[in-house]
C-alpha cells in the first residue's frame, strides 16, 4: 500500500491529478446528498476541499492557481454561451429591477463594512477588514484590486488574504442560507417558481399565430404576392394558397386572382394588419380543407439547419419556394420563435418549419443539412478562440480617475461578456460559435467542479489555524454580517416590493456576490433558465462594482486610519 500513499503525498504530476480528482469526486458525491430536499450540489467540492487541505493533501501552488482559474473560465464562458441568446430580452424585461437589487447588495455591503470600521476594533486592521469584505462576497478579483491598492500605498497586503480566507466559507454558506430562508419565510416552491417564470415569459412574448384570409381587396387582383403592401416588412409569411378546390404553396411571384384564399403566419399585430389589407378571416382555415387530387399533398415538417454553406444567408436568398415549392413558416432558435420572414438570416441549429410537398421538403432538408449527428460534434476551435478573446477583454485596463491602478473585468467578467456576445452573433466568418446543450453542460460542470475543488484545497491550508488559534471566530462573525445583512435585506425587497420570481431572485443573489457555488445550489433547486438569466443579467455590472469598491474602500479607509 506504500505506492498508494506515495501517489497521494509525493509531489508529481500524477499526485496532483489524483488529489484534485479525488477531491472533486468526493465533493460531488457529498453534493448529491439531500437533507429535507436540500443539497449542496457542486458546492460540496468546496467543503471537501477545505477538509482535505487541512488534512494535508497538497497541490503545487502555481498548478493549483492555474487549474482554479481555468475552471472558472470554463464555467463562466459556458454560462455566457447558454444565456446569451435570451440575455437582451431579459435585460429589456427585468434588467433594471435586477440590477437595482444587485447594486443594493454591493452598496449595503460597503455600508456594513464602514459600520464595522467605525464601531468595532477593525479600524486597527484595515487590510483584514477589506479582505473580509472580499471574502464575504466571495469575489477574488476585488481582493486582487484591493491588494494592488495596499501595495501602492506601501501596506502589507498579505493580511487581506487572512480576512478573505476566514470570511469566504461563510460567504458561500451565507448566500445559500439566505436563499433557503427566503424559500421558507416567503413559502416559495422552486418547481412552481419555474412554471411561473415560464408562464411569465410566454405572457410577455407574443406568440406567432396563423389564420386563413379571403382575398377581398380588389386592388390586389393581378399583382404578385410579394407586392402586397407591408407583407414583406411585417414578416408575415403566406404558406398556402387555395384557388378553387386546389391548394398549393405559392412563392413571391404567384399572381393573385379573384376568389383566392391565403393562409398566413405572423405576429398578432402583423396578422391584424394583413386582415385589413387582404380581407376577412375565414372561420375554417384552408389547412383544414381537402384539396382536389392534383398529385401533390401539402405537409409540414421541422428541419434542422446544420449545413455550414447556408449559414448567414437570408431565407429569401435561399429561394426555397421558387426552387422546391417550400415555404418557411416558423423558425425556432434557442427556444425563441420567429416567423420565416425573408430577411431573417439563418444560424446553425435553427429549426425551420417547412410547408410543401414531400419531395420539395426532402430536397430542401438535404440542402439545409438536417443532421442530428452534427450537433454531437462540438466546434472546438471557436470555443478556444472565444476563451482567448474573453481573457484578452478581461485583461484590458480601465483607467478610473483617482485610482492608483486601472480596473479590469478579470478572468471571470471578460469570458462571460465575450460568450454572451458570441452566442448572440452565432457565426463570424467561417467560425460557428454555437455550443450544443450537452457539450455546454459538460464543460460547465467540469469547470465549476475544478474551480471549487481548488478553492477548497487552498483555503483548507490556513482555515482551521486562523479560525482556532487567532481572532478567526471574531473575524468570521463580523464577516458574516457583511454577507448576510445586505443579501437578506435585498431579498426581502426583491420579493415584497418588486415581486421578483424566486428563482430569478436566487440568480440575482448569486450574481450580486459573483458566487459560482451559490449559482450551482440555486440551479439545483429547479430546472429553469431563470437562475442563469438572473445571474448573467447582473454579473457584469456587479463585477465592475466589486472591483471598484475593493480599491476605493482600501484607499478610503487607509486615509481615515
Amino acid at each position: 500500500m506504500t505506492w498508494l500513499i506515495d501517489l497521494f503525498t509525493k509531489p508529481s504530476v500524477g499526485q496532483q491529478v489524483v488529489v484534485i480528482a479525488f477531491t472533486a469526486a468526493i465533493g460531488l458525491m457529498l453534493g448529491k446528498i439531500k437533507v429535507k430536499g436540500i443539497s449542496l450540489g457542486g458546492a460540496g467540492a468546496l467543503f471537501v476541499g477545505i477538509l482535505f487541505g487541512h488534512l494535508g493533501l497538497r497541490v503545487e501552488g502555481n498548478v493549483l492557481h492555474f487549474i482554479q482559474e481555468f475552471g472558472l473560465i470554463l464555467f463562466v464562458y459556458t454560462i455566457g454561451m447558454q444565456v446569451g441568446p435570451g440575455f437582451m430580452d431579459s435585460i429589456r424585461r427585468h434588467g433594471l429591477v435586477l440590477n437595482i437589487l444587485s447594486t443594493g447588495v454591493v452598496l449595503l455591503g460597503i455600508v456594513v463594512t464602514l459600520c464595522l470600521y467605525f464601531f468595532t476594533d477593525m479600524h486597527n486592521n484595515v487590510p483584514v477588514l477589506v479582505g473580509m469584505l472580499c471574502g464575504a462576497v466571495t469575489n477574488t478579483p476585488s481582493l486582487g484590486a484591493a491588494n494592488s491598492a495596499f501595495a501602492a500605498a506601501g501596506v502589507d497586503a498579505s493580511l487581506t488574504g487572512i480576512g478573505y480566507a476566514v470570511a469566504y466559507p461563510f460567504g458561500v454558506i451565507g448566500i445559500i442560507l439566505v436563499m433557503i430562508l427566503a424559500r421558507i419565510v416567503f413559502r416559495q416552491d422552486p418547481a412552481k417558481a419555474a412554471k411561473d417564470y415560464a408562464a411569465d415569459i410566454a405572457a410577455n412574448t407574443s406568440e406567432i399565430e396563423s389564420c386563413s384570409l379571403m382575398v377581398e381587396n380588389r386592388n390586389l387582383y393581378g399583382i404578385q404576392l410579394k407586392d402586397i403592401p407591408d407583407l414583406v416588412s411585417s414578416g408575415v409569411v403566406i404558406t398556402r394558397l387555395m384557388r378553387g378546390s386546389d391548394i398549393f404553396t405559392p412563392n413571391g411571384k404567384t399572381v393573385i386572382e379573384e376568389g383566392d384564399k391565403v393562409h398566413i403566419v405572423g405576429m398578432p399585430d402583423a396578422v391584424a394588419i394583413m386582415e385589413k389589407i387582404i380581407g376577412k378571416r375565414l372561420e375554417k382555415p384552408i389547412t383544414k380543407e381537402t384539396a382536389v387530387d392534383t398529385g401533390r399533398t401539402i405537409i409540414v415538417k421541422t428541419v434542422l439547419v446544420t449545413n455550414k454553406k447556408v449559414l448567414g444567408r437570408t431565407i429569401g436568398s435561399l429561394a426555397l419556394a421558387e426552387r422546391y415549392g417550400v415555404n418557411v413558416s416558423r423558425v425556432v432558435r434557442s427556444g425563441f420563435k420567429f416567423t420565416g420572414r425573408l430577411d431573417l438570416r439563418i444560424k446553425f441549429a435553427d429549426k425551420l418549419r417547412l410547408v410543401g410537398t414531400t419531395e420539395g421538403i426532402e430536397a430542401a432538408a438535404k440542402e439545409l443539412g438536417n443532421s442530428l449527428t452534427a450537433l454531437d460534434h462540438p466546434e472546438i476551435l471557436p470555443a478556444f478562440l472565444g476563451i482567448f478573446l474573453g481573457v484578452v477583454v478581461g485583461s484590458i485596463p480601465i483607467a478610473i480617475p483617482g485610482m492608483p491602478t486601472p480596473l479590469k473585468l478579470g478572468l471571470a467578467g471578460g469570458p462571460l461578456i465575450v460568450a454572451i456576445l458570441l452566442s448572440r452573433k452565432r457565426k463570424i466568418g467561417p467560425l460557428n460559435f454555437f455550443m450544443a446543450n450537452s457539450a455546454n453542460l459538460m464543460l460547465r460542470e467540469f469547470g465549476l467542479t475544478l474551480f471549487l475543488s481548488c478553492v477548497g484545497l487552498n483555503a483548507g491550508i490556513k482555515f482551521f489555524d486562523v479560525l482556532l488559534n487567532g481572532d478567526g471566530f471574531h473575524y468570521m462573525a463580523l464577516a458574516a454580517l457583511i454577507t448576510f445583512l445586505p443579501l437578506a435585506v435585498m431579498a426581502a425587497i426583491g420579493h415584497l416590493v418588486f415581486k421578483v420570481n424566486y428563482l430569478s431572485l436566487c440568480g440575482v443573489l448569486a450574481g450580486a456576490t459573483t458566487d459560482p457555488p451559490a449559482l450551482a445550489f440555486a440551479n439545483g433547486q429547479a430546472d429553469s433558465e431563470a437562475v442563469n438569466i438572473g445571474y448573467a443579467s447582473v454579473y457584469p455590472l456587479t463585477m465592475l462594482l466589486r472591483i471598484l469598491s475593493g480599491q476605493v474602500l482600501a484607499i478610503l479607509l487607509l486615509q481615515m486610519a
